[in-house]
């Protein structure tokens, strides 16, 4: 191996454990690369039957409950059938370091050198992943559980209750300005001979106490109102609003009716009780940013695992023109660095990147497909503007979708993708516009419900523009035309 493949080798494997080369009919095999860790096991790096020497390691370095599936899962026959058609074949499973197991993961596809087909496979270690997500995990069903145990808390000591014959426009019982405390609103609620009838309270509740969703709750609470839902089959209302408290600051509260019917009387009946909404809502606050701090960390994970049939691809092909075009290959190498420099560093965090780094990126992208596909490939730079910032591998992966799903499903035809940059006083955009064979954007919409792997990627990319740079990603797509995404980026953020 050349000192460049070295370079390049060692640039990859900064994520990577290992990569084998293993010839799936003969069984021979060559290790590219061995990180420090994986040295200590003792794996030749080379040799004449993969399959065997499988045998003979996997007690040896594999946790004992995961042998039987690691030697089932690198099998010959389900190598062979799991990366069929391209397809990226990928399985977890735990090493033993220092008596305790680490979980790795092995990512395989198959490709051809020569007249033999080969398989690739690269070891990860995703250890810290999976306790990353793991811990994440585990303080959101904590957060759930003190949530429940606050609603219990909250059910145990509500601020007050009523209960109401709707039919008669009668209060039958009620705990509301029973209790006397001079930080709660409802204490200055008047004697309940007062009030004996539901419609009169209410009034009073009204014109007296309420600050917020004054009309709504108008409505909700009328006696035709709750009959009228019950005789729909609904048996429970509610509605959100907020008292003024003696402070003058306002208390947020829920009130819920629960109805149903007197089997003796046959009159509608409700049970009405009001709830402070006060710490509930800082909880679900707090449920809602764990939530997305803990999707950004899975999306994080999810964008860090590169795509290795580009990779061994990309590879292969500099391999087959290094005797051909030697200066051609050296270049190619130069973009290949670049583009794995790139994907290394969009593992590390979401930090931001200058568009120039990005566009440096995409060049390097370009490049390399153009040594694999020439003159059917034709890419066009309009860019007026750069001196902003983007996500890393942000942009790059929406131009890859183009020249993939839109230019090449064209065939020997082939066509142009077009990558603009503009600004204007509030925001800079960014568009990518190919003229390939389009698609049906509600099939699309379809499939990023269903969680599909294509439509997926670009879901999460989405996601990740629109929570870290309040940009909006816009998809255009007319079948047999072509494609434009356009990302729209405001400049005070």
């Amino acid at each position: 191996m050349s000192t460049s493949y070295e370079t390049i080798a060692k640039a990859l494997f900064i994520n990577y454990e290992s990569l084998y080369d293993v010839d799936i009919d003969t069984g021979m095999y060559y290790c590219f690369y061995e990180s420090k860790s994986y040295e200590k096991h003792g794996l030749e790096k080379h040799g004449e039957d993969f399959f065997s020497e499988l045998e003979k390691k996997v007690p040896e370095i594999i946790a004992p409950e995961d042998q039987d599936y690691v030697l089932e899962m690198l099998s010959k026959e389900a190598l062979r059938k799991g990366t069929q058609g391209g397809e990226c074949y990928s399985f977890i499973y735990r090493v033993l370091r220092g008596g305790e197991p680490v979980y790795h993961k092995i990512r395989a596809i198959q490709g051809t050198a020569g007249e033999s087909a080969h398989v690739y496979l690269g070891v990860r270690d995703i250890d810290y992943l999976i306790r990353q997500e793991r811990a994440h995990s585990e303080e959101v069903r904590s957060l759930l559980q003190k949530e429940r145990n606050h609603m219990n808390a909250i059910l145990a000591s509500t601020e007050g209750y009523l209960e109401i014959n709707l039919s008669k426009d009668m209060v039958l019982e009620r705990s509301i300005g029973e209790v006397p405390d001079s930080s709660k609103p409802l204490s200055t609620v008047p004697d309940r001979q007062e009030f004996m009838r539901y419609s009169t309270l209410s009034q009073w509740l009204i014109d007296h106490l309420l600050a917020t969703n004054r009309d709504v709750y108008q409505l909700v609470t009328k006696n035709d109102y709750l009959i009228d839902a019950f005789e729909k089959g609904e048996r429970r209302v509610s509605l959100d609003f907020s008292y003024r408290n003696p402070a003058g600051g306002l208390q947020p509260c829920k009130q819920v009716y629960y109805l149903y019917q007197d089997e003796t009387s046959k009159d509608i009946m409700s049970f009405c009780v009001v709830y402070d909404l006060t710490e509930q809502q800082k909880k679900e606050k707090e449920m809602e940013e764990l939530e997305r701090k803990l999707q950004l960390s899975r999306i994080r994970n999810f964008t860090g695992q590169m795509q290795p049939h580009f990779l061994y691809n990309a590879l292969g092909s500099i391999q087959e023109i290094i005797l051909e075009d030697p200066d051609y290959a050296f270049k190619l190498l130069g973009d290949f660095t670049t583009y794995l420099r790139g994907c290394i560093k969009s593992m590390a965090d979401d930090r931001l990147v200058s568009f120039s780094q990005e566009l440096d990126n995409i060049r390097a992208y370009v490049n390399i497909e153009k040594m694999r596909f020439g003159s059917k490939l034709d890419v066009v730079f309009a860019i007026q503007s750069s001196e902003f910032e983007v996500l890393p591998l942000s942009i790059q992966p929406l131009v890859e979708n183009a020249i993939r799903h839109g230019i090449y499903q064209k065939g020997k035809e082939g066509g142009r993708v077009v990558i603009r940059t503009r600004e204007d006083d509030t925001r800079w955009i960014v568009e990518i516009e190919d003229n390939g064979v389009g698609f049906d954007a509600s099939k699309l919409q379809n499939e990023s419900e269903q969680e599909m792997s294509e439509s997926t990627g670009l879901k999460n990319l989405t996601f990740r523009l629109n929570n870290v740079l309040d940009a909006d990603v816009n998809l255009k797509s007319v079948i047999g035309e072509g494609t434009t995404v356009t990302v729209t980026i405001p400049k005070a953020r």
